[in-house]
């Protein structure tokens, strides 16, 4: 069977099953959440064929943006009422991005073992606005269930730890020694960062909405400066590049915020 006709079938079995999760009442949703998780999972890895693959590493990381964006979206549908019409849209876009990352994903299958895929590039854009879409659900998602501060921070802490791996991941599948030399302070430094961030805007009046948008804005910021740094091209023109735009969103937060 052609490979983007096996892409086609995975992705339309699991939005289906996503549109169907729509229907579940309140009390079933989260557990149809995890099944769909699951049922996620299994299938990027049978469709990619690595369970017989040695390397843990690679098998959890292949999944983790398809996962990601999975439990977001999902969490997110089910604190929002849709309309029939608006299910069945929603379930399309769900398809079509589960799609879209199986290309990804498969082009970054080639890429580990020939380092020089044309695609590569290509690819990498793809799966960073992918990663920003998948941050957004999962945020917003988090920040709705208005937790206690503590919880927000950890919640956020792990949400960022996980997005930041796959995008450690992601950028050194191209470096010749697969970032094996580059230290995990990648990901934990920018995931505590942004665990501080969630605990300042437990306290500030920022709105849900509005601080899931900033979150994004700085995984944006902080994977720009890691990208630019991991493959040696934190140059000063990249820096101050993304040092403006960290000013324009400071800037932007204290502008929109009300305090009465």
């Amino acid at each position: 069977m052609n490979k983007k006709f096996k892409f086609f079938l995975s992705s339309l079995f699991l939005s289906i099953l996503f549109f169907a999760i729509l229907f579940l009442p309140y009390e079933w949703h989260y557990l149809g959440v995890v099944l769909l998780f699951v049922l996620t999972v299994l299938i990027y890895w049978l469709v990619f064929k690595v369970l017989r693959y040695k390397s843990w590493r690679l098998k959890g990381m292949m999944v983790l943006l398809p996962a990601g964006f999975v439990v977001g979206l999902s969490l997110f549908a089910g604190l929002l009422s849709f309309s029939l019409l608006s299910r069945m849209l929603l379930s399309l876009f769900f398809g079509v991005v589960l799609y879209v990352v199986f290309l990804v994903e498969n082009i970054f299958l080639v890429a580990i073992g020939y380092k020089t895929v044309p695609l590569y590039r290509s690819a990498y854009t793809v799966s960073l606005m992918l990663l920003l879409l998948t941050a957004f659900f999962l945020f917003d998602s988090v920040l709705s269930f208005r937790m206690e501060y503590y919880f927000n921070v950890l919640f956020v802490f792990l949400v960022s730890l996980a997005l930041y791996a796959y995008q450690f991941w992601a950028i050194t599948i191209e470096l010749s020694d697969d970032g094996k030399n580059k230290s995990l302070a990648y990901v934990w430094v920018p995931a505590l960062l942004m665990g501080e961030l969630a605990l300042v805007f437990s306290f500030w009046p920022v709105g849900i909405f509005k601080g899931s948008i900033y979150l994004v804005f700085f995984i944006y910021i902080i994977s720009g400066l890691l990208q630019a740094e991991l493959r040696g091209r934190l140059f000063k023109k990249t820096w101050l590049g993304l040092a403006w735009v960290f000013v324009a969103v400071v800037l932007g937060i204290l502008v929109a915020t009300k305090w009465g």
